[in-house]
């Protein structure tokens, strides 16, 4: 599993840190030279994390869901914008260990990669509640819980967007202790920088986390495609140092990891556009470059990400070293049946695949 590498570093963990088995690890380390040769462009496969459905989401859903299960809960309410790439891994993985999801959808730019999601979940067997914004969230967080609170087929597991916390942040410190191996096993130095998209910060924050207790000399480019408002380098500072503290309560011995976090951290803060979900031209144009390699992005996370990271091969052209970019999203989940799967959508969804804007934002 993908903390087992952690484990076998820091032994004690494996009993004082619960955990479900759900991917397929190591995720590829792979060379793309066709793209960026001086430096080389590195690419760490997440995306191929789980067969279902890969992605970031299934290091951290690994101790989510145990930490869920651990405490006998049946079902998970969580949230995100209606293209959720996390609810959607939410309900799948969830539904792979016996627990049920409830999604609330506050809105975002809708495109053909939104609906194939919100058919997917339709698909996986959420329960959805289109709720419109960010205070939609909030008041249906509280109406769901508390309504449900003492129904014991119903209670419900509180999981706030991105499921980032300090417990699911330790997914990525796995992951850099993976990396780490895989460099090593390829005869790689640390690249110079690791690119990844961040929206609620746990992903970034891991690998922050990762990269200063394992003393690897790479800085991390978090790529910010949320608003300065819901995301800032304090967050992303505060929740590794977060969960390199839960690792030394849970008995790991963490050094000096908590001092070096803030060096090791560059927010990259040009790429966001118009605002969450919103297209780029500078994101249509790394994914159109990567799939020449045929490597599959999308323009909310992952396109965005991958344009800070080829503007930065571009300034260190002709350089030695490399450069990685984590690929989150997920490349492996099934294609819809649209006519099948729509007729099943909730009414209150029904409008983004009627072609008309919607008049509830």
């Amino acid at each position: 599993m993908s903390i087992k590498t952690l484990f076998a570093r820091y032994p004690v963990l494996e009993k004082t840190v619960p955990h479900v088995e759900l991917g397929n690890w190591p995720t590829p380390l792979e060379r793309l030279p066709g793209i960026s040769a001086e430096p080389l462009l590195l690419i760490k496969r997440e995306d191929l994390s789980h067969p279902l459905y890969g992605g970031n989401k299934v290091r951290k859903l690994e101790l989510i869901l145990a930490d869920v299960l651990r405490k006998g809960f049946p079902e998970v309410i969580t949230s995100g914008g209606l293209g959720s790439h996390h609810i959607l891994a939410v309900a799948a993985l969830g539904r792979e260990v016996g627990l049920r999801t409830t999604g609330l959808f506050f809105s975002q730019p809708v495109n053909e990669h939104v609906k194939k999601n919100l058919l997917l979940e339709v698909e996986f067997g959420a329960e959805m509640h289109y709720v419109r914004n960010y205070l939609g969230v909030a008041l249906n967080y509280l109406r769901y819980y508390l309504g449900r609170r003492f129904n014991p087929r119903r209670k419900t597991y509180l999981l706030m967007p991105g499921g980032s916390n300090a417990l699911s942040s330790l997914g990525y410190i796995g992951a850099v202790v993976e990396l780490e191996q895989q460099l090593r096993e390829q005869g790689l130095p640390d690249p110079e920088a690791l690119f990844v998209a961040a929206g609620t910060g746990g992903t970034a924050a891991g690998l922050l986390a990762g990269i200063a207790l394992t003393g690897m000399e790479t800085k991390l480019h978090a790529v910010r495609v949320v608003p300065p408002i819901l995301l800032g380098r304090r967050k992303i500072v505060s929740l590794a140092r977060s969960s390199l503290k839960l690792l030394a309560r849970r008995g790991a011995d963490i050094g000096e990891a908590v001092r070096r976090l803030e060096s090791r951290l560059y927010l990259e803060e040009g790429y966001l556009g118009e605002g969450y979900g919103y297209a780029t031209a500078e994101a249509d144009a790394a994914i159109n470059r990567f799939q020449e390699s045929g490597i599959r992005l999308e323009g909310c996370y992952t396109g965005k990400a991958a344009a800070a990271c080829l503007d930065y091969c571009a300034q260190k052209e002709g350089t030695a070293g490399s450069v990685l970019f984590v690929h989150t999203a997920s490349t492996t989940h099934q294609e819809c049946e649209q006519a099948e799967l729509e007729p099943k959508l909730p009414p209150e969804f029904r409008w983004c695949f009627s072609g008309s804007p919607c008049d509830k934002q």
